[in-house]
């Protein structure tokens, strides 16, 4: 069985583009190896009551003087839908937009990247794809420092939260608590393989505690072959060249804008797919053990959720890839109202441990509601 979103396109003129956001949504879905478990359908009519969906208007002089995409477009935003205008030049966005859509941040497509990054974005909006770009840059100070806050920058401007120690640790703040937060907080680590960076106890930890929660990681190997971090050979690397390394004025590494360019599109791809499978090892562990207990039957739910099914009990079973936080909750509480008989909530959450102050804050969050928090590895427990 397979979970449906809806793409609801609104365009003038523009069949062929329609084509291509087809084509590569459906080249998306494969890469990330979702293909088979659920559906994303792109119509220029309203999709399924239900069904999470997102609005795509495809700009331009016909569509902004286009009368008939006003109404079905005003009413999909008084709905509720995000819709995402897209132009081939944003510097003529308000000549290719009509006025009632002029307040949305719009996207450009003019280049096959673009449009890779408009998918990404409406599968982000449906949920499917992680809205939260979370990054922990791992680096050895002494001669990574400067590639590392160069990306945190350009990483910033791409729609990341980057993390790196310097800019979020405060002073007298215990820094390796602060860290491990950080760890459990983030789902990708992108490590800085520097000559140095295999002679930190620091980033050893930070590339071991990443495998052992399969988060997602991606590998910048400097120039000259370096000695790799233990434990991470045969990992995901992407090699610079000599001539994308150049000094900057303090004489740290830094990257050229080519090299910067082709880091930053690499960690969109890299990010993209290691969250997504990190979302299905979740969900394929409740699905295990749920069935393993007994259970009559686990379906798919949109949002990255289950209804599972027992003899006298129905859970909706929401997952998360890192710490839970408030909007875990009302997300979960909300698709379970949507079901009959006042079903069990639970959410699954990757990490391992909450700490105490986390715990208290979603306990009050949660008010009265009956939600059961459980890391991944104890959810055998449930059932």
């Amino acid at each position: 069985m397979t979970t449906t979103y809806g793409v609801r396109v609104f365009q003038s003129g523009r069949d062929d583009d329609v084509d291509l956001v087809r084509q590569a949504v459906a080249a998306e879905l494969e890469a990330l190896g979702l293909h088979r478990s659920l559906t994303v359908a792109i119509t220029e009519t309203a999709p399924p009551n239900g069904s999470p969906a997102v609005g795509l208007f495809l700009g331009g002089p016909g569509a902004a003087a286009d009368t008939s995409l006003r109404g079905p477009v005003v009413a999909y935003l008084e709905s509720g839908v995000v819709v995402i205008p897209v132009v081939n030049d944003l510097k003529q966005f308000h000549t290719q937009v009509p006025e009632y859509l002029g307040f949305a941040n719009g996207v450009e497509w003019s280049t096959p990247e673009h449009l890779q990054r408009v998918v990404r974005l409406l599968l982000e909006e449906l949920g499917i794809e992680e809205k939260q770009r979370r990054v922990f840059i791992s680096h050895k100070r002494e001669d990574g420092l400067g590639a590392a806050e160069q990306l945190h920058d350009a990483l910033s401007h791409h729609g990341f939260r980057p993390f790196i120690d310097r800019f979020v640790v405060r002073a007298g703040r215990d820094v390796q608590a602060k860290i491990a937060d950080a760890l459990e907080d983030h789902a990708f680590l992108l490590l800085l393989e520097s000559p140095l960076a295999h002679t930190s106890d620091w980033v050893f930890d930070e590339v071991d505690y990443a495998l052992s929660h399969a988060m997602g990681v991606l590998i910048l190997q400097w120039p000259g072959e370096p000695e790799p971090v233990p434990g991470s050979r045969g990992l995901p690397r992407l090699d610079l060249n000599a001539s994308e390394i150049v000094p900057d004025e303090h004489g740290y590494d830094s990257l050229t804008e080519a090299g910067l360019n082709r880091v930053v599109a690499q960690v969109e791809a890299s990010h993209a797919l290691g969250l997504t499978r990190r979302r299905r090892l979740i969900i394929r562990s409740i699905e295990e053990a749920a069935l393993s207990a007994g259970a009559q039957s686990c379906t798919p739910l949109c949002g990255w959720r289950l209804h599972v099914q027992q003899l006298g009990r129905t859970t909706i079973v929401g997952s998360t890839p890192r710490l839970p936080a408030a909007l875990d909750l009302q997300m979960l509480d909300e698709a379970a109202n949507a079901e009959a008989g006042n079903p069990a909530r639970l959410l699954v959450h990757s990490a391992r441990v909450l700490r105490p102050a986390l715990r208290e804050h979603l306990g009050w969050v949660a008010g009265g509601r009956e939600i059961t928090l459980m890391p991944e590895n104890a959810i055998g427990g449930w059932w």
